[in-house]
């Protein structure tokens, strides 16, 4: 099992409400995808900037996949382009 925890700080003039809007949709989609065991969105509770994508897959594959679906590269570009500095990623294999 692999677990991926994404952490993203938005921009100054960004709304936390335009990317968790977007952020659900990832969210929803990916939770279809073949091998997903969990995905979802946190937003920091001290500072609504702050938010974070935790997903668990069965497998490379699977992942794989994952990101080269059409919603994932739709998506994350676009959350992307709202943070200070991209998605922070951390990999977690169990």
């Amino acid at each position: 099992m692999i677990r991926l925890n994404a952490f993203f700080v938005l921009k100054d003039d960004v709304a936390p409400e335009t990317v968790v809007t977007l952020a659900r949709e990832l969210v929803e989609k990916s939770r279809n995808d073949k091998g997903c065991v969990a995905y979802d969105l946190f937003q920091s509770a001290t500072n609504p900037s702050v938010m974070m994508f935790c997903e668990t897959w069965a497998d490379d594959q699977s992942l794989k996949t994952h990101t080269e679906s059409a919603h994932f590269t739709e998506l994350v570009p676009k959350i992307e382009a709202m943070t200070k500095s991209g998605l922070k990623l951390e990999r977690f294999e169990f």
